[in-house]
Parts: C-alpha cells; sequence; structure tokens
C-alpha cells in the first residue's frame, strides 16, 4: 500500500500550529500561575487592609468605652463609696448632679435588691436580674440598647460594681449614655469610600451605623434565603468572616470582631465586588493574553510585559504612595510596619510620630499652596534621615509622618535622634518659611509585656507622648512612658474635679503685693490663684493652671478669682479699711473680645467698687490677634480700669504689640533678673544696661514699669537706680493669705 504524504504547506501550517499551541499553552500556564501568584497577593494584602482597619475601629471604641467608665470612677470617694448607705448614695448623687462625661445623660445607683435611685430624684423598684452585674463575678457591665422614653432618645446603660469594707459587692454605680452622643465620636473616624462599619449588640441591636433609622433595632434581609444572616445572627455567630451577605439589594463581605468589654459586635462592611472585581480582571487579562498569543506571540510577550508593567506602576502609584510627598501612604505604612514586627519579634523598634509647629497657622497664613511645598521639603528631610538609618517612612493626614527604625538599644536610639534632630532643626529653620518640628516616640522592646501590640497601638502611643509637648516647650520631643501615661492619668483625675472643686469653693485667692520704689510702701497688688484639695492638699498653679488653659476651665476660674476680689473690694470699702488696686489676670484663652468684656462688667456692676482699684493683666503670648487685645485694652479704659501687659519682653512680638496695644503698664518677667545675676550676685554689666534701656523705653512711652521676682537687696536697689516705678517679689513679700494681705497694707500704706 502506498504512504500517504502530507502536502508540505499542511505539514508547515500544522507543524507551526503544533508549535505555536504549545508554546501558548505553556505560556498560558505560566501566565496562569503568575496571575494566581498575583491575585493571592492582592488578596492578602486586601484583607490584610481591612483587618487592620478593623483593628483600629475596636481600639477606638474601646477607647470610649474606658473613657465612660474612667467618668463613672471619677464619682467614686473613698472612704465613703464603701460605707455610704443607698440613701447617702442617693442623696450625693441629686446632690451633685454632675456629667463627668457630656455623653452621660443620667446618673443612678442600683442597689442589691434592684432599687435604682437616679440623680434626677426618682426611685425606681426593679428586679435584679434585669442587672447582671449585680449577682455575676463582673464588676463591669454594658447594657443593650434601650430606648427612654423620658428622654425620647436610645441609651446604653453603663454598671460599675460597688464593693462594702468587707469586699462585697453591695450595688452598682451606673450611667446612661446617649446613643447619639457615642455615635457623633464615632463619626469622627475616617472610613474608606468603600468602607462601612457599624456595631450591633448582643441582642443584634443597631448601636451604630450612618442609617439613623436602624439605631436600636434589629435588621433582617428581605430574600428568604438569606434571612438567617439577620444582625441577631451577627451578634451570635462564632464567625470572623462572612462573605457576599445581601443587604438593600447588594452583595457586602462582613468581616466581624467581638469586643470583650462591652459585648458589642463591630461589622466592617465593604462591596462584594472589591474581591469580585480583583477575579473579572484576571479573566479578562487571560482572554487578552490568548487573543494576542494566537496573533503574534512575541508582540503579546512583550505587550504582556508593558502592560502589566504599567497596570504595577499605576496601582502603586495610587495605592501604595502619598500622591504629594512620594511616601507611603498611612495605610501602606501600616501594612509594612506590621510585617516587619511579626518578622521580628525579637528585634527592639523605634517609632517616630513626626508634625510641625502651628501648622494650621502657617496653612492659613500663608496659603495651601506654600504650605504643601512645606510639606513635601519636610518629607525630603524626614526621608533623608530616614534613609540614613534603614527605616520605613510613610505620611499620615496634614503635617503628619511615620518613621519606623530597627534599635540595638534604647540608650544609643536616643542619643543618635537627638544628634540628628539637631542637623534636622538646623535644616527646617533655612527653609523659605522657617517652621519647626514636633516629634512623639515610642519603643517595642522583646521583653515588653505588651509585645503583641499593633502598629496603630505603637502610633497611638507616639501620637499621645507628641500631644504632651506644649506649644512653648524647648523640647521638640516627647518619649511614650509609664511616667507620661501617669502624668495624663494625674490630669484626667484633675478634670474629673475641677467642676466640683470650683463649686465647693476650694479654690482661694492669695494677694502680692507691689512696692513702689520711691517711697517703699504698698502701691498695689496681684491676685493669685490656689487650691486647696481635700485629696492632694495645697495645690500650686503650675499643677492645674496649664491644664485649665489646655482644656479651656481658666475662663471659669478667670471669673471665679474676679468675684472673689470684687468682693473684698466691697467689704473693705464699705468698712471704710484702706484698700490698694488689685490686679487679676486675664487668661490667653479669651479670645472673644465681645463676649468677655460683656461677661466682665456684667460681673463687676454686681458690686459697688470704683474701677480704678482694678487693673487688667494680659499676657503677650495670648491666642487672641492684636486687635483683639486692642479693643478690649480700649473698652477697659472707657470704663476706667487700668491695664498692664503681663510677662513683657518673655514673647516675640513685644515692640511691634507696644504700637498697636494702649497699656497702661509693663510688667517684666523674672527671668530677666535671674539671667542678669553673676554667680556671686552681682549685677551682669552688659544685661542691666539692657535691662536699663527696658526701663527708659517703657518711661518714654509713658508707661508704669514693674518688675517681677526681685528677691535680694541688690536687685532692689539696682532697679531704684535706674528709675523702675515698683516690683514685685519675695524680698518684700510672698503671697499672702487674704487675712496677712490686708494686715500688710495697714503697716505699709
Amino acid at each position: 500500500m502506498k504512504k500517504r504524504s502530507l502536502n508540505p504547506k499542511h505539514a508547515e501550517f500544522f507543524s507551526t500550529l503544533i508549535v505555536a499551541s504549545l508554546f501558548v499553552t505553556i505560556v498560558m500556564t505560566i501566565a496562569g500561575t503568575i496571575f494566581k501568584h498575583t491575585l493571592s497577593k492582592a488578596e492578602n494584602q486586601y484583607y490584610d487592609s481591612l483587618y487592620a482597619a478593623l483593628d483600629g475601629y475596636m481600639q477606638t471604641t474601646e477607647q470610649i468605652s474606658q473613657q465612660y467608665i474612667n467618668s463613672i470612677n471619677a464619682f467614686f470617694i473613698p472612704g465613703f463609696t464603701e460605707k455610704a448607705t443607698a440613701q447617702q448614695i442617693f442623696d450625693f448623687l441629686c446632690t451633685y448632679d454632675i456629667k463627668k462625661n457630656p455623653d452621660f445623660y443620667l446618673m443612678y445607683y442600683i442597689d442589691k435588691d434592684g432599687t435604682m435611685y437616679f440623680s434626677n430624684g426618682n426611685v425606681i423598684k426593679m428586679l435584679p436580674d434585669k442587672h447582671p452585674v449585680l449577682y455575676d463575678d463582673s464588676t463591669i457591665s454594658f447594657s443593650n440598647v434601650y430606648y427612654a422614653e423620658r428622654s425620647n432618645q436610645y441609651v446604653i446603660g453603663i454598671e460599675q460594681a460597688i464593693y462594702d469594707e468587707q469586699g462585697n459587692k453591695k450595688g452598682a454605680l451606673c450611667a446612661s449614655v446617649s446613643v447619639d452622643s457615642f455615635n457623633k465620636k464615632l463619626e469622627r473616624i475616617k472610613i474608606g469610600q468603600n468602607i462601612d462599619f457599624f456595631i450591633v449588640d448582643s441582642k443584634g441591636q443597631f448601636v451604630y451605623t450612618k442609617n439613623k433609622n436602624l439605631i436600636g433595632k434589629i435588621y433582617t434581609p428581605e430574600q428568604e434565603e438569606y434571612k438567617k444572616y439577620s444582625s441577631d445572627y451577627l451578634a451570635q455567630t462564632e464567625e470572623h468572616f462572612l462573605p457576599a451577605i445581601p443587604i438593600n439589594g447588594k452583595e457586602y463581605d462582613l468581616l466581624l470582631k467581638k469586643q470583650t468589654l462591652t459585648g458589642k459586635t463591630l461589622v466592617l462592611s465593604v462591596p462584594h465586588e472589591a474581591i469580585e472585581s480583583l477575579y473579572t480582571e484576571q479573566r479578562r487579562t487571560k482572554r487578552y493574553a490568548f487573543v494576542f498569543c494566537v496573533i503574534i506571540i512575541l508582540v503579546l510577550t512583550f505587550i504582556e510585559m508593558k502592560i502589566m508593567e504599567a497596570l504595577k506602576r499605576k496601582q502603586l502609584i495610587t495605592n501604595q504612595y502619598d500622591s504629594l510627598t512620594n511616601l507611603w501612604t498611612r495605610q501602606y505604612f501600616e501594612q509594612e510596619a506590621t510585617k516587619q514586627l511579626r518578622a521580628n519579634p525579637k528585634t527592639k523598634f523605634m517609632l517616630v510620630e513626626a508634625d510641625i509647629r502651628g501648622f494650621k497657622f502657617i496653612n492659613e497664613t500663608y496659603g495651601e499652596e506654600a504650605a504643601d511645598k512645606l510639606i513635601v521639603y519636610y518629607s525630603k528631610v524626614l526621608n533623608k534621615f530616614c534613609e540614613k538609618f534603614h527605616g520605613i517612612i510613610g505620611r499620615g493626614f496634614a503635617d503628619r509622618f511615620y518613621v519606623l527604625f530597627k534599635v540595638t538599644s534604647v540608650q544609643k536610639a536616643m542619643g543618635e535622634f537627638k544628634t540628628n534632630m539637631v542637623e534636622c532643626e538646623q535644616i527646617t529653620s533655612k527653609s523659605e518659611i522657617p517652621f519647626f518640628p514636633k516629634f512623639g516616640i515610642a519603643f517595642l522592646l522583646p521583653d515588653n509585656k505588651k509585645r503583641d501590640i499593633t502598629i496603630q497601638g505603637l502610633i497611638g502611643q507616639a501620637s499621645f507622648a507628641k500631644s504632651a509637648i506644649k506649644d512653648d516647650a524647648l523640647t521638640p520631643y516627647s518619649v511614650y512612658n509609664s511616667r507620661l501615661l501617669e502624668k495624663i492619668n494625674d490630669e484626667h483625675n484633675i478634670e474629673g474635679k475641677m467642676q466640683q472643686a470650683l463649686d465647693n469653693a476650694e479654690f482661694f485667692v492669695m494677694y502680692q503685693p507691689k512696692i513702689s520704689l520711691k517711697d517703699e510702701k504698698i502701691c498695689g497688688a496681684e491676685a493669685l490663684v490656689r487650691w486647696n484639695n481635700p485629696e492632694q492638699g495645697f495645690m500650686t498653679p503650675d499643677k492645674f493652671i496649664p491644664l485649665f488653659e489646655r482644656n479651656g476651665f481658666i475662663k471659669k476660674l478667670d471669673f471665679y478669682v474676679y468675684e472673689q476680689v470684687f468682693k473684698l473690694l466691697e467689704r473693705q470699702i464699705a468698712a471704710g479699711e484702706p484698700v490698694v488696686p488689685i490686679s487679676v489676670n486675664m487668661s490667653r484663652n479669651h479670645n472673644k473680645a465681645e463676649k468677655f468684656i460683656h461677661d466682665f462688667l456684667e460681673l463687676f456692676h454686681k458690686y459697688n467698687v470704683p474701677p480704678e482699684y482694678i487693673q487688667l493683666e494680659i499676657i503677650e503670648r495670648s491666642f487672641m490677634g492684636n486687635d483683639t487685645l486692642s479693643e478690649i485694652t480700649e473698652r477697659l479704659h472707657k470704663e476706667g480700669f487700668s491695664v498692664a501687659m503681663d510677662d513683657f519682653g518673655s514673647g516675640e512680638s513685644s515692640l511691634n504689640m507696644l504700637t498697636t496695644i494702649p497699656v497702661d503698664v509693663l510688667k517684666f518677667d523674672r527671668v530677666f533678673l535671674l539671667s542678669s545675676m553673676n554667680e556671686d550676685g552681682t549685677m551682669n554689666e552688659k544685661s542691666a544696661e539692657f535691662i536699663h534701656i527696658l526701663i527708659n523705653l517703657s518711661k518714654n512711652l509713658e508707661k508704669q514699669s514693674v518688675f517681677e521676682g526681685v528677691e535680694t537687696q541688690e536687685q532692689c536697689d539696682f532697679l531704684k537706680s535706674i528709675n523702675c516705678d515698683a516690683i514685685q517679689g519675695y524680698f518684700y513679700s510672698k503671697p499672702l493669705a487674704e487675712k496677712d494681705f490686708l494686715e500688710f497694707i495697714k503697716l505699709h500704706l
């Protein structure tokens, strides 16, 4: 039989087809493997970022819950709470209906029988089993959401167990938290565009959600096959991930995490199409690859490489890099930092959070474009030092940057940081817009009992440390440690008691005389506030004034001092006793001229005191602008008061302010005298000449001069020789209690 032979063209075609098919198969197999690996990596990054976000929300809600507990604990008075009867605790709550937290709408006490004593005076009998903290081993209990008809709002009850002197549980001190106020705190959390976040209680009732109509309700999907995925199921399930759950006609992936402290369930909801788009993109790329392989394998390979490079490049720009600085975004920084922490459990790490002092002022003064240029400049400075020590860096919101380093020892790391910080300050001071950096530092050590802390927690510690730096502090960095935390806790304790202290008149006024150098007689005094705390004893202003300036309570305390001074002067004048002008301080927080003048005059006119006996001391480093200070000064002059500029020379714009603010008196800070003294107690000649110039300046401007902090005869003689008008300091008198001050007036007037 004659063998059949193939047409050469057909053979060539089939041969090429087989080779091409084989090549395509190999290429597609390799491509499929690459796509699968890329998809797997993208999935991991995607879910890592979601779980990192959920952890962040969990930390925020736990911090808020802990703040509520701390606010309740502020009511516990050692020695009283253990011994007090239910009626005594009830009377205490009714007497001091103080809301330690603005989110509390009501406080109440529950005894072991279930009787509830409300701070508004109501008493209600309830079954004890409605309050598990009364009979189980827990000390703290968070209730589910319920509707309070009297206040027409949804609330959550927080119960803190109270024990008697023998350690037996006697009841619970409780607070009703407004769900609306709680939700407003959570609304400040920045959530991604396609990410939703909600909280349900143990019954499945919504505690927090963007849809306010669902608060306090249980949600059930409309589709029959999905009804089992109702919100009460989410509250009970042990699952941590539920894919493709229908909500309002769309499918969502749900990530769940239970909060141990409150028993609530936090749920992160993301559109299922977000992960589905990864698979769709893979299938589309495979089809394109196959078509191009059939046309021309080599061209396809080239194009595929270029496309993959372009896609990869584009993905890096949009998802990993900050568009302004080209540094990593905070989200990507946290992902990479988390990997480093997990991969190096025995390594020491140093986390630095950096920002710019007064960046908001720079932004408003120079404009957004100039501020952006400053951010770029600062990012390059920080990145230079980051690369020097092989760290990683990312940019957060506005002017915040985060840098993570591996370190060998804390001492060595801090030494290198201080050295490079000086160099950094020198560089930034030469910027087109000079600025001053600020740093918060946190360390993660292998022997740290909290080694399981997340990168978000480490950033929180560094941020916490940075927030403790005062605006006028000379040291631009702060390190997180237990002492810092203790200091903040002490401040929280003070904040919890400040209003009660004001109501109980624990604050009192002392008076430091001002002595005229012409005749060495008293010519006035300054009113200074002190605090006699029942628990901590006598407290000097440095323990509470800076805190009150930060939280705004200083404005209330100012007016309390004003009234005590007005009362003293009125009593003395009515009794025909001698008096001298008394100066009172106007804190830097009074930044609304019209309101301050209105409130001050309203209080002053309640008392029969001539205005010439009152002097207002303003501070040149006030939060107010010169226009506001000028307006206040002019109004006070019209009413007959005098005005002094306190701590003159300690700020940055004193001479400029003198041309715009018509003050009557210049009070010079004690720092001038301290820096002018030689070791043997004599005056330094150059410093003495400078002080002489300042006194002459006040004379030329027709303003009275007062020097603070005078402690020696030599200082007194020197100031008298250069015609300073008056002095104030321990050389003549320390601050005096009211009774001693009145005796001092009689002896030195």
